[in-house]
């Protein structure tokens, strides 16, 4: 065999496990992270005992509604402040509720595994997520934590939506956020970001921040 024919047999071998290698990392994600996706469903979690809450919010004169890009309404009344910040709830007539932050622009925000925000221009801003030690108890007793270290920042725009943890150990269970922009009161800038809980029997990996990257390309049907 001389030279060119080895060299082609090596060239048979060695590419196409170059291109195996490099393309193993966004494969293994899509199946790891994109298709377990899929499969959460928005809990329907109530704040109120009122079977027509929804209506009532509508019905407001200082409530606030908007159409999110999957076309769900959502409404909201005057935020209740304290010191700074402010705290309402988005409703929905289907049930798809949550619990919605104002945190001043000047301040940035910051909890669960959210530590900052900063505000580019308009509604697009930058936020940085990290680990902060961050645990909770559930309603049985037992603590839930992050034990890996990271850190991940990236560019978000409204309506921009993510899993901030998972909930539970078997990843059955996560906390997604969806930002809502910025807002003036009082000639004061608020960033607006609400939160719920999403499920799936078939649970998903918990890696950070690699479960943050790729929950930032789905909307969860909100």
């Amino acid at each position: 065999m001389n030279n060119v024919d080895i060299l082609f047999v090596i060239s048979c071998i060695f590419v196409p496990l170059l291109l195996i290698s490099l393309n193993y990392s966004p494969i293994g994600d899509f199946y790891r992270y994109s298709v377990p996706l899929n499969s959460f469903v928005v809990e329907k979690i109530s704040y109120s005992s009122d079977p027509n809450i929804f209506q009532k919010t509508l019905d407001m004169e200082d409530s606030t509604c908007f159409t999110t890009p999957s076309m769900n309404l959502f409404c909201y009344e005057k935020p209740r402040m304290y010191e700074e910040s402010g705290i309402s709830y988005v409703r929905n007539p289907s049930g798809l509720d949550g619990e919605l932050h104002f945190d001043p622009v000047n301040n940035g925000v910051s909890y669960f595994t959210i530590q900052n925000m900063t505000r580019i221009n308009g509604d697009t801003s930058i936020i940085t997520l990290d680990d902060k030690d961050y645990s909770f108890q559930n309603k049985d007793g037992v603590v839930y934590s992050i034990d890996e270290e990271f850190e991940y920042s990236t560019t978000i725009e409204k309506f921009d939506t993510f899993i901030s943890h998972c909930h539970n150990f078997e990843g059955t269970e996560a906390m997604i956020i969806q930002y809502l922009g910025v807002t003036t009161m009082d000639g004061i800038d608020y960033f607006m970001t609400w939160h719920t809980l999403v499920s799936s029997k078939q649970g998903i990996a918990c890696d950070y921040p690699q479960i943050i990257q790729a929950s930032l390309k789905h909307d969860f049907g909100l």
